[in-house]
């Protein structure tokens, strides 16, 4: 099943994440990997969430990958193992930017399959996660991730950290 959430900028962007998770995650409290890195503002959408997230959910949820720890593409395959190891049964929500078409660019994608981490920029990194959370930064054009507004992103990040911190609502 995927959810497309368009237009991050639309007011209910933060309650479609909070449906789309609502559906998938059936109550479950999942652990979350934000991939990504800060040093390029087109693949900072997961350190940021994850940034928002530990600060937002005060240790409701475990997020690896936030902007003083990011999980980045080197880092990514033995970040899923020790998480998949330590968390066994656990659902884990991968998070990350993500380039799509032209008219993709600010959607959200909430999907119940793994992610695919680097497949834009032509990595071959290993599946992660059992739930992917993209956010779309650029059309499959762009060839800089350093050219992507970071103001996009922070409304990417804003929206599904918004939508999770409803999520857990009941347990803040």
């Amino acid at each position: 099943m995927q959810y497309t959430i368009p237009n991050v900028s639309a007011d209910n962007a933060e309650e479609t994440v909070f449906r789309a998770l609502k559906s998938l995650l059936g109550g479950r409290y999942p652990v979350f990997l934000c991939v990504g890195t800060d040093a390029v503002a087109g693949d900072s959408l997961g350190p940021l969430t994850g940034t928002l997230l530990e600060s937002n959910l005060r240790g409701k949820t475990y997020v690896f990958g936030t902007l003083d720890r990011p999980v980045t593409a080197l880092d990514v395959d033995s970040a899923a193992d020790f998480i998949k190891k330590v968390y066994k049964g656990g659902v884990i929500v991968a998070i990350d930017a993500a380039l799509g078409t032209s008219e993709e660019v600010g959607n959200i994608k909430i999907i119940d399959k793994p992610l695919k981490p680097g497949l834009g920029v032509k990595k071959d990194l290993k599946e992660v996660g059992d739930i992917s959370v993209i956010g779309v930064v650029d059309g499959k054009d762009g060839k800089d991730l350093s050219l992507v507004r970071f103001s996009l992103v922070y409304r990417l990040a804003k929206a599904i950290s918004g939508g999770v911190e409803r999520y857990f609502a009941p347990a803040l």
